[in-house]
C-alpha cells in the first residue's frame, strides 16, 4: 500500500469520513469493470459498486496494510460479485 493511501485511510480510520473519498474516485473504475462482468444491466453494476464501497468504508479497520489497499478492495469487489449471482441467479 502506497503512503498516501495508508494516510488517507489512517484519516477515515480517525473520523475523517471525507478522506475516502479520493479512494473511492481512485478505484471506482476498476470495480465498475468487476462488477460489469457478473451484471446484467449497467444499473446492477452501479449497485454492486455502490454496495463494494459500503462494505469497504464499513471495514476498512480490517485492511492490515500488508498488501496493496487495491488488491484488498478488489477481493471486496470479487466477493460482493459472487453474492450479487447468488443472490439474483
Amino acid at each position: 500500500m502506497d503512503a498516501t493511501e495508508q494516510e488517507l485511510i489512517a484519516e477515515v480510520l480517525e473520523g475523517h469520513p471525507v478522506s475516502f473519498e479520493p479512494l473511492v474516485v481512485k478505484y471506482q473504475p476498476r470495480a465498475f469493470a468487476i462488477a460489469r462482468r457478473y451484471a446484467r444491466r449497467e444499473d446492477e453494476g452501479e449497485d454492486i459498486v455502490q454496495t463494494v464501497f459500503i462494505k469497504a468504508y464499513s471495514k476498512l479497520s480490517s485492511c492490515r496494510g500488508d498488501a496493496p489497499f487495491e488488491h484488498w478492495l478488489m477481493r471486496i469487489a470479487t466477493f460482493t460479485c459472487y453474492d450479487f449471482r447468488r443472490k439474483y441467479p
